[in-house]
């Protein structure tokens, strides 16, 4: 059996998307302030600019929304909370302050792709794909954006365009993931005819389609069935293990169901004899694919759980046996810079936190929707720990 991730990807990883990207500035700066240092709301608008503490101003932004939604100074204002929102993981608001800021300025990437990540951690499919076509059609505007004439504005330009292409890769992985699960198959043609009009030659759109072509051949429900009927007759079986273990992570149902699964995959592997028929090479391979597999969904959960030296652990294990999985490899490593970014702060360990920027940059070295998250996480890290 073939394990089958890259259409689970897109849930696994919303946790860690929503604090890494939640820091995204490409819009900053883009509206600009209107101030009559004389009128009642140029007067809130000093303050809020004056004002030093975090949670009074963030009272004056909200203030200013509710009494003076209509003023030319508003978007300005929704830009200041949105990424305050999002940090604080108040995903009704960050939809609530993007869609007023996309009323204003329909090309602005930055309250698109957060209005894309509250939909995901909110698990709306509709809200998903409505802001995954918003944000591929904003950022194919800002790639568009020319090289300004000023060359101290050329590094904010060039992170601009950076974030840009990756939005653009980002969104037309949640589109075709979206395709991939979705049942009804008039929506899965719109999905995939919304991707392919965007951009014929994405590298994501002959996966979905493939998967698409797997998912109609078989019964996954069907398989499942088997597996659970068929465990209890031969409880030692890694086929049935697997197949249950990568049915409850495809769809999130109980998480502990994947670790009890996957860490008998691993027991029973390290003591199962080749069976008979096999050859050596098949088992051996085989092994390692299933454990390469087993670790690898093991140190996943693991790290959406916040147990991050467990999930270190694993992926570790599983990294030698996943080199020929791209998707595999760019989140096994990803995860892994989160994991020791995050045991750096806990154990004020700067060793952990030159790990999470080697992880990081190896994961931004793969092409693919991971690349933004590995660069925020350098970002953070430079930030946090003075660590290149």
């Amino acid at each position: 059996m073939r394990l089958d991730f890259g259409k689970i990807l897109t849930r696994l990883f919303v946790p860690a998307l929503s604090v890494l990207l939640g820091t995204s500035t490409l819009g900053a700066g883009r509206h600009k302030l209107d101030i009559d240092p004389e009128s009642e709301d140029g007067i809130l608008l000093q303050r809020i600019q004056q004002e030093p503490l975090p949670e009074r101003k963030l009272a004056f932004l909200e203030k200013y929304v509710a009494q003076y939604p209509k003023a030319t100074s508003v978007a300005w204002v929704y830009e200041q909370l949105l990424p305050i929102y999002v940090a604080a993981k108040q995903w009704d608001k960050v939809l609530g302050t993007a869609e007023s800021l996309l009323a204003l300025d329909a090309a602005d990437l930055d309250s698109a792709f957060s209005a894309l990540q509250a939909a995901e951690a909110q698990k709306d499919p509709e809200l998903v794909r409505k802001y995954a076509v918003a944000s591929w059609d904003a950022a194919s505007k800002a790639v568009l954006v020319g090289k300004p004439a000023d060359p101290d504005d050329v590094p904010d330009w060039t992170k601009q365009i950076e974030f840009a292409n990756q939005a653009l890769a980002y969104s037309e992985y949640v589109l075709a993931s979206q395709a991939a699960l979705e049942a009804n198959s008039q929506r899965k043609t719109e999905l995939i005819q919304a991707l392919e009009q965007r951009n014929p030659q994405s590298k994501f759109l002959a996966a979905v389609k493939r998967n698409i072509r797997i998912r109609e051949e078989a019964n996954p429900a069907q398989a499942f069935a088997m597996a659970a009927k068929g465990l209890a007759t031969d409880p030692n079986n890694e086929d049935y293990l697997m197949r249950i273990a990568n049915h409850y992570m495809s769809r999130e149902e109980d998480l502990s169901k994947v670790l009890t699964y996957s860490l008998r995959v691993l027991e029973v592997l390290d003591r199962k004899p080749k069976p008979e028929g096999v050859t050596p090479q098949e088992w051996e391979r085989k092994k390692a694919r299933y454990t390469g597999g087993a670790n690898w969904m093991i140190g996943v959960v693991y790290g959406k759980q916040a147990r991050y030296g467990l999930s270190d652990r694993y992926l570790r294990a599983a990294l030698d046996l996943i080199q020929d999985d791209a998707q595999l490899l760019a989140a096994a490593y990803f995860y892994l810079g989160y994991d020791n970014y995050a045991l750096a702060g806990q154990l004020r360990d700067k060793a952990r936190a030159i790990e999470a920027a080697r992880f990081s940059k190896l994961c931004l070295s793969i092409e693919g929707p991971f690349q933004p998250l590995a660069q925020k996480n350098l970002e953070v890290l430079r930030n946090d720990f003075n660590v290149e």
